[in-house]
């Protein structure tokens, strides 16, 4: 799978969001100038996110963007296809997204090594899709609301495979 720089950036910008903009309109130039990304590039990777409502824009001089749902229910797959579109974690001709057959290839039924893309495939996609932004300002030991503090050590099993 390969994350272009708009889905990377989207991640990086909405646990911006989430971090420091507890819950009140934070402008764009602010989180250029955190993230080091380009603000006219964050204008239309919100564009997209926008679209998908992962955010709300605020206008005025108080405006910006906040989080439109809680961070714990905005996963890593959903950034990602907002910022690129549908996830192909498993670039391989055979497989369409769903992991079914798409007829590019016609040894598919007699080959076994499908098996081995379509679990990969499947694995990658749960992961994605269980990752949260909370997850991730937790693992950084920040959380979107604080009034709830989330220590470190209860999720970093989750996101890195350690105990």
């Amino acid at each position: 799978m390969l994350v272009t720089t708009a889905g990377r950036y989207a991640l990086r910008a909405l646990i911006d969001l989430a971090v420091y903009g507890n819950g009140r309109p934070t402008r764009i130039k602010d989180i250029s100038r955190r993230q080091r990304i380009s603000s006219r590039y964050l204008e239309q990777i919100f564009s997209k996110l926008f679209k998908a409502g992962l955010i709300r824009g605020r206008r005025g001089p108080f405006g910006g963007y906040v989080l439109a749902k809680d961070a714990s229910q905005i996963s890593v797959a959903d950034i990602i296809s907002a910022a690129e579109g549908p996830l192909q974690p498993v670039p391989v001709a055979c497989l369409s997204e769903n992991g079914s057959h798409n007829d590019s290839c016609d040894l598919f039924e007699g080959c076994l090594s499908r098996h081995v893309w379509k679990e990969t495939q499947r694995i990658l996609l749960d992961y994605l899709n269980s990752v949260t932004i909370a997850d991730l300002c937790a693992l950084a030991g920040r959380h979107p609301d604080p009034a709830i503090p989330r220590p470190l050590a209860s999720h970093t099993s989750v996101q890195t495979g350690e105990s």
